[in-house]
């Protein structure tokens, strides 16, 4: 099973306009002879001030029409590689739950893949973080955000995979870790 393609439907809602004017306005700015940078850089100024968060919006329009002209597939970043991301609400406060994903990953693995290096951690207003990168080249990240005074939002996500095989297959690992915390 490979994720689902991006939603025009709400790309159009979004961006005002119908998706085949965006669609040509991709097209106008270079189509599948430039990149992914260049197509969201054409883009990116004609909702500036348009549409709230427009730089996101831009970003979903330009993978979505990678997909439609099979540039990519979904989950797939622009680089080749794929990421993928599961999240759960749990009880518990931010940085008790990331505490609490580290101590589950002190044996210095995941899913069977070693740890390459220390794992780090980190925090914003809004977020506490886990990252560290495996010995396969892919990186984790572990984000917890308070849902309210007693649930966290943790978001595992696994990037730099290789394959939309391994992207399931990780999506699979990363569900049942989620089970198990």
């Amino acid at each position: 099973m490979v994720t689902k393609a991006m939603n025009t439907e709400a790309i159009e809602k979004a961006l005002g306009e119908p998706w085949a004017d965006t669609r040509a306005r991709l097209e106008a700015a270079g189509g599948a002879s430039v990149s992914h940078k260049e197509l969201a850089d054409a883009l990116y100024p004609q909702f500036d001030g348009v549409v709230e968060k427009h730089g996101w919006w831009v970003q979903g329009a330009v993978v979505a029409y990678e997909q439609e002209i099979g540039r990519r597939v979904p989950g797939q970043r622009a680089d080749g590689t794929f990421d993928v991301a599961v999240s759960r609400t749990v009880p518990g406060q931010r940085d008790d739950i990331i505490t609490r994903f580290a101590f589950f990953i002190d044996e210095g693995a995941l899913a069977g893949v070693a740890l390459d290096g220390e794992a780090r951690t980190s925090k914003t207003a809004k977020r506490s973080f886990w990252r560290a990168d495996l010995e396969d080249g892919t990186k984790v990240e572990a984000a917890a955000e308070p849902k309210d005074d007693n649930r966290t939002l943790l978001v595992l996500t696994v990037s730099k995979l290789p394959s939309a095989e391994r992207l399931e297959e990780w999506r699979s690992d990363l569900k049942e870790l989620l089970q198990q915390l």
